[in-house]
């Protein structure tokens, strides 16, 4: 029979006495919590996330749970719902609002590009004269501001509408077991919905944003001819200022026939210079049917300099016609 040495029981109570390796199973977080690590000081407050509640959020998700559950615990942890950017809701709000259910930021997105023309409406008048200014305000307005609000915001309403629907589910049951069986019973999606009721409202937008906006470029065509037979009563304010610059006096007998040249005298039905003060008259022809007979009045005025300016004064024209180089 072996009988243990002093040194080989010095050995044997050393290794007893040895903290054994770690278990990797004793690594596995409990169940009651997740802490995640602080990265900088200020976040060591940071919350906990319990691990069932990543679980809920991808059963309430449903089809692509990743991408949403990986913000929605960021959310959770920070307390903040920061806006993030959501490509599909960029590009489709209207189909991915309703494929999702979010019924009240499907709504919302329809009526970003309302509000968008209505305002557009408003101010497209002051952008210039310019055919292409007047296409990118309108796209800006209608398309570009609403689509990217709903690509920045959408993450954060679903975030808010999944918590909703686990913090309800986990109040009417008594485990998350049976909250994730009961979040598994609701559909997440609809996709009929999302096609059926994102096409009509695309269509609804599309029809009442494209009247307010052929409206709108009716009353920016007006504009466009108004200014053009503005310019067309160049030559007489140039024979006004050589007359005024070479003998300080304004044109006795003016060159009516110099307006033919140019591209806007169509428009123009009658013109006449003032003898006595340089201004010049003019009224609107038949090319112009919502203002025919109407005056546009071009009054110089000498500065400090002895520069001439010219004044554009619209006569009994509505504000929507008056181009941006006239005093609205």
């Amino acid at each position: 029979m072996t009988v243990a040495t002093p040194a080989l029981q010095r050995d044997g109570a050393a290794e007893r006495d040895k903290p054994s390796q770690a278990d990797p199973a004793d690594l596995v977080p409990t169940l009651d919590s997740i802490v995640f690590p602080p990265f900088v000081r200020e976040h060591q407050d940071e919350r906990r996330i319990r691990p069932a509640l990543a679980v809920l959020f991808r059963v309430a998700v449903g089809p692509h749970p990743d991408y949403y559950v990986r913000r929605f615990v960021k959310y959770e942890r920070t307390g903040r719902s920061a806006p993030s950017w959501h490509w599909s809701a960029f590009g489709f709000p209207l189909l991915w609002a309703f494929y999702r259910k979010l019924w009240i930021f499907g709504a919302a997105c329809a009526l970003l590009p309302l509000i968008g023309a209505g305002v557009f409406g408003a101010v497209g008048a002051w952008l210039g004269d310019s055919a292409l200014g007047w296409w990118t305000g309108a796209l800006i307005c209608v398309w570009a501001i609403p689509a990217i609000a709903s690509g920045a915001f959408a993450n954060t309403f679903y975030y808010r509408d999944v918590r909703a629907l686990v913090r309800q589910a986990e109040r009417t049951t008594r485990s998350p077991e049976a909250a994730a069986r009961r979040l598994i019973n609701r559909s997440a999606t609809d996709p009929v919905a999302g096609a059926l009721f994102g096409t009509a409202a695309l269509l609804l937008v599309a029809s009442l944003a494209g009247a307010r906006l052929q409206s709108a470029y009716h009353e920016h065509g007006v504009r466009t001819k108004v200014a053009q037979a503005i310019a067309a009563m160049k030559p007489l304010q140039r024979q006004v200022e050589d007359q005024w610059t070479r003998v300080r006096s304004l044109p006795q007998r003016p060159d009516y026939g110099a307006i033919s040249a140019e591209s806007g005298a169509a428009l123009v039905q009658h013109v006449e210079l003032s003898a006595l003060n340089g201004r010049v008259r003019f009224d609107l022809g038949p090319e112009v049917p919502e203002l025919q007979g109407r005056s546009i009045l071009l009054a110089p005025a000498v500065d400090a300099w002895q520069k001439m300016r010219w004044l554009c004064v619209p006569v009994d024209i509505p504000v929507a016609y008056v181009p941006a180089m006239c005093d609205r």
